[in-house]
C-alpha cells in the first residue's frame, strides 16, 4: 500500500515540471534579450509615445516624442503649414524633473531647449532658435498646452476637424 504522501507527490510532479519549464523559458528569453544589445535593448524595451505641440519660427509643429526607461528619447515634428518641413532630435533628463532637448530642422535651424516635467508623461519647454523663441509641450492636450506655449503675436491655437492650427485672434 502506498502512503498518502507518495500519492500526493506523484499528483503534483507534472505540475512542478511544467512550472520549471515556464521559468526556464522566461529566464532564457531575458538572457537572449540582454545578450542582443546589452543595456540599450533593456532601456529601449519599454517606451512611451507622447504627442508634442511646438512653436518654432512662429510656425506650429506637431509630432511625437518617444521616451525610454533610461530617461532619454527621440523627437519627430512636422510643420502644420508646410508638412515637408521636419524637425528631429533627442532629449535627456538632467535632473528629476528637468532636461534638455536638442533639435535640428530641415531648414538648418538648430535649437537646444530646456524642459520641465509636469508628470511622468507630460511637460513643457522653452528656448531660442536663430530665428526667434521656441516652445513646446509633450503629453498635453491642446487646451492645456496653450498656457505653456509662446504663441506668435496675434495668433491662437485652434483644434479643428483637420487638426491643430494657428489662427489670427479676432479683433
Amino acid at each position: 500500500m502506498r502512503s498518502e504522501f507518495s500519492r500526493v507527490a506523484e499528483a503534483i510532479q507534472p505540475r512542478r515540471n511544467s512550472w520549471r519549464g515556464i521559468i526556464a523559458g522566461v529566464a532564457l528569453g531575458f538572457t537572449a534579450i540582454s545578450d542582443a544589445n546589452g543595456e540599450e535593448t533593456r532601456s529601449r524595451l519599454f517606451s512611451v509615445k507622447l504627442p508634442v505641440i511646438a512653436i518654432l519660427h512662429d510656425d506650429l509643429f506637431v509630432g511625437d516624442v518617444i521616451g525610454y526607461l533610461d530617461r532619454t528619447g527621440t523627437i519627430d515634428l512636422r510643420s502644420t503649414l508646410a508638412p515637408i518641413t521636419k524637425c528631429v532630435g533627442s532629449f535627456r533628463y538632467t535632473g528629476p524633473k528637468t532636461g534638455l532637448a536638442d533639435m535640428r530642422c530641415d531648414d538648418g535651424a538648430q535649437a537646444t531647449l530646456s524642459f520641465n516635467a509636469l508628470s511622468a508623461f507630460s511637460g513643457y519647454g522653452y528656448g531660442d532658435t536663430p530665428v526667434g523663441p521656441a516652445s513646446f509641450t509633450f503629453g498635453l492636450d491642446p487646451q492645456e498646452a496653450t498656457s505653456h506655449l509662446t504663441l506668435p503675436r496675434g495668433k491662437r491655437l485652434i483644434q479643428g476637424p483637420e487638426g491643430l492650427r494657428l489662427e489670427p485672434v479676432p479683433p
